[in-house]
């Protein structure tokens, strides 16, 4: 079946079991004695880790104070009555009529909602 002979195959086994026994041993001397949760600090840095200075750093967003609120300003007192001049004039123009679902003579009305369709998805969406 294999073409490793007998001696040769347990040789490997036992070395592949003592390098999984030296695993579990190194991984359990190595943990820490009290555990934290993620985003916990530990009570006291380790020894022999200095720490980080990068002034270059910007925060996040989420890290950043929120901006202060601006203060309202104070209205004008209003003292002067409206002039003739100022009120608005009416409308002179009558507003377009409404279109028919139906396009006119000549036009291509799933033309025009499918380059409408084209406009709409060549935007960027925001992010």
């Amino acid at each position: 079946m294999w073409s490793m002979p007998r001696n040769l195959r347990k040789i490997a086994a036992i070395v592949i079991a003592l390098m999984a026994l030296v695993g579990l041993i190194s991984g359990v001397l190595g943990a820490r004695d009290v555990a934290y949760l993620p985003g916990d600090a530990p009570s006291a840095p380790a020894a022999g880790t200095p720490a980080i200075v990068a002034p270059e750093v910007t925060p996040l967003p989420t890290d950043l104070p929120p901006p202060p609120e601006p203060e309202p300003e104070p209205e004008p007192p209003k003292t002067e009555a409206p002039k003739a001049e100022d009120k608005p004039k009416p409308v002179t123009e009558a507003p377009a009529p409404a279109t028919s679902g139906k396009a006119p003579a000549g036009q291509d009305a799933v033309g025009d909602l499918i380059q409408g369709a084209d406009a709409a998805t060549t935007q960027p969406p925001p992010y």
